[in-house]
């Protein structure tokens, strides 16, 4: 049951604040380096839990960090905690879900503090669940994984997609999407699901590297992340989206090394991730 303070404001039964509706108490916040790291997080990955911040930047006291979020979220402006959840979702048991706002970025930049994103997904309805949310949050989890293990390897720097990108050809970077690649599908045995030649375009779910030392020399290896939910192993049609026919796209993709000249980097393999656990 919500109840309303004299103010107007709505609150819980408790009294307390709503989740997800704004309601400042004029406090002074003086933001610190802290507030700047959860901004940088959150421009990276667009959506992180409340959990996943936690982890990453690691409070002494996860009370007090729990309470700073709920200042920059009611104070400040500079996140929101977006309404984008599964029906099932239960705003009390589960984490908060939180993503920077456009003066958040604006923030960053006027400190010059802009991080290299991780994720190039496009501006959604804060309001709205899609399906396709889900499917968002496992590449951001996977991604997010894949960073902090490299953190914790010595030797070893994780290359986001905004990294790579800054090196690929001008023409390519100045369209719609630079992941989008073409891909020419032929026939052939390894392949069923390739039954006549075709061309297409390939847009990986995600884009990354690891820098590591070897004999004192800087290497790469890349990959393209493919998270896969809900498409089925194989399907009875070819221009039907299945993992087998993404595979016959990556082999192609990485037999014919277009990789190369439309993103800029040496190698590339095929990261698959399946909710299937296949």
């Amino acid at each position: 049951m919500a109840a309303k303070t004299e103010a107007g404001r709505s609150r819980d039964a408790l009294g307390r604040r709503s989740r997800f509706v704004r309601q400042r108490t004029e406090k002074r916040l003086i933001l610190g380096q802290r507030d700047l790291e959860i901004l940088q997080w959150l421009y990276r990955y667009r959506y992180l839990r409340q959990t996943h911040l936690q982890a990453l930047l690691q409070p002494v006291s996860p009370k007090r960090f729990t309470e700073r979020l709920g200042d920059l979220f009611h104070e400040t402006g500079l996140i929101n905690r977006p309404s984008i959840r599964p029906p099932q979702f239960d705003a009390r048991s589960s984490p908060m879900l939180y993503e920077i706002t456009a003066s958040g970025i604006e923030c960053l930049a006027s400190n010059g503090a802009l991080p290299h994103r991780a994720v190039t997904f496009s501006q959604r309805s804060s309001r709205s669940y899609s399906p396709q949310f889900l499917h968002t949050m496992m590449i951001i989890e996977t991604l997010l994984a894949i960073e902090k293990i490299t953190q914790e390897t010595p030797g070893q720097r994780f290359v986001p997609v905004d990294e790579i990108l800054a090196r690929t050809p001008q023409h390519i970077r100045q369209t719609p999407n630079p992941l989008a690649v073409p891909v020419t599908l032929e026939p052939n045995p390894k392949h069923g699901v390739i039954r006549k030649r075709r061309q297409t375009m390939l847009i990986p779910d995600a884009l990354y590297g690891i820098e590591y030392d070897k004999d004192g020399e800087k290497r790469y290896r890349f990959w393209a992340l493919e998270c896969e939910r809900t498409s089925p192993a194989w399907r009875s049609r070819s221009d039907a989206s299945s993992t087998a026919l993404k595979r016959a796209a990556y082999d192609a993709l990485i037999e014919a090394r277009t990789y190369r000249s439309h993103w800029g980097i040496p190698n590339l393999k095929l990261h698959l991730v399946s909710s299937r656990g296949r």
